[in-house]
C-alpha cells in the first residue's frame, strides 16, 4: 500500500560525545563512519563535531525505522546530507537501495534538530514506490 508507514526511528545524541571521539580518533573517524559526500559536507562545517553528531543520529534513526538496528548494515550504507536549500536527505549506497527495493520502501524522510549540546534525528520510511 503506497504511503503506508514501514517504520519510524528517532535518536538523540550529545555533541560532546562526538567531540571526545574526534579528539581520540581524528579524521580516521570521519573516514570510517561517513560516505564520501557526507565527509565533504561535515568537513566544510564550522562545528565538525555537531555535523558528525547529526550524521550519526540520522543513521541510528534510520536503522531503527528499518527495524534492524545495525545488524548487517555498515555505517557507509546510509548517509545524510543537505540539499542546497538546507533540507536534509538520506543517501543510500547500491546495496542499501537494493535492500529497500526488496522491502518495498519507497519514500524516506529525515528531520534533524539541535539544542543545548544535543542533536536529534527523526526518520520515517514509507512503503511503496516513489
Amino acid at each position: 500500500m503506497p504511503g503506508a508507514i514501514h517504520g519510524i526511528g528517532v535518536d538523540i545524541l550529545r555533541v560532546e560525545r562526538m567531540e571526545k571521539l574526534l579528539d581520540k580518533h581524528g579524521d580516521k573517524l570521519l573516514t570510517r563512519l561517513l560516505c564520501a559526500r557526507e565527509q565533504r559536507e561535515v568537513r566544510s562545517r564550522k562545528n565538525v563535531a555537531r555535523a558528525l553528531a547529526m550524521c550519526w543520529a540520522a543513521k541510528e534513526a534510520f536503522v531503527k525505522a528499518l527495524g534492524t538496528g545495525f545488524d548487517g548494515i555498515g555505517w557507509k550504507e546510509v548517509g545524510v546530507v543537505r540539499e542546497a536549500n538546507g533540507r536534509p536527505v538520506l543517501l543510500f549506497d547500491r546495496k542499501m537501495r537494493a535492500r529497500m527495493k526488496r522491502e518495498n520502501i519507497g519514500a524516506t524522510h529525515v528531520s534533524l534538530s539541535d539544542d543545548g549540546g544535543f542533536v536529534s534525528a527523526y526518520v520515517i520510511l514509507e512503503r511503496g514506490t516513489v
